[in-house]
């Protein structure tokens, strides 16, 4: 499992710097880099598909795994469904919409809040940012002051997949709040590359689930016992032969 999480390290980090590069090197296929259903949105998709197959899979190969493990691939599913806008052009059924917002996914919750704030209570982007930033202020004196900062951080330290879940989690806010941004080109690039590097983390972090070697099933286990009794017989400690059998 080792090798397979360094592989994927490599190979996700490369798609992410391909894509960058790709952006940057070729102007005539921005347009379909940074649309929303262009490639790195469906490279988007894909990824968080596996994301969740390789979740399932790893809590069920790994005995005793905690239940908090199958939020990586939840949080997967849910994401791929938030890509695809819940097959809403699939199955063609009308997504709910408020005011101007259509609710096509986790993104447009931040839309539909700043459309409320400011059809209901008058409030702009700049006075959101600012009770966001209390809220998150005092969400930190909190946690500091009940000295419960110090135990999450050794909790995290002690389970990676949980780290990197919230790093994707964490990583998601910024497509949301670019979202928001009236704009193209560049700034849509970016909105869903972050969307990639946070499906890359949440698959990275999947893959770290098992802690140690995943139960064997297959023939391999069947096997072992008549593989074990056909090897070639030890000596016993002390170099005394061993009796023949009757």
């Amino acid at each position: 499992m080792a090798e397979a999480t360094r592989a994927a390290t490599i190979g996700l980090a490369a798609a992410a710097l391909g894509l960058a590069a790709a952006y940057a090197a070729f102007p005539s296929h921005r347009a379909w880099l940074a649309a929303g259903n262009g490639l790195t949105d469906l490279a988007t998709a894909v990824l968080l598909a596996l994301t969740a197959v390789a979740g399932w899979w790893a809590i069920r190969r790994t005995p005793g795994a905690a239940r908090w493990c199958h939020l990586l691939p939840i949080a997967a599913l849910l994401g791929l469904l938030d890509e695809v806008h819940y097959g809403a052009g699939l199955f063609g059924f009308q997504l709910p919409e408020v005011g101007s917002v259509t609710v096509d996914g986790v993104s447009s919750l931040l839309s539909v809040a700043q459309h409320v704030a400011e059809e209901q209570l008058g409030l702009g982007p700049l006075d959101l940012a600012a009770g966001a930033a209390l809220a998150a202020a005092a969400l930190a004196f909190v946690l500091a002051r009940r000295s419960r900062a110090a135990r999450a951080s050794a909790w995290l330290a002690d389970h990676p997949p949980a780290i990197h879940l919230l790093g994707a989690v964490t990583l998601v806010i910024g497509p949301m709040i670019l979202d928001l941004v009236e704009g193209a080109g560049i700034v849509r690039f970016v909105e869903e590359w972050l969307e990639f590097v946070a499906a890359a983390i949440l698959f990275r972090g999947a893959l770290l689930i098992p802690q140690h070697d995943p139960e064997t099933a297959g023939w391999r286990q069947r096997m072992r016992p008549w593989l074990d009794g056909d090897g070639p017989k030890r000596a016993m400690p002390g170099g005394a032969p061993r009796r023949p059998g009757p």
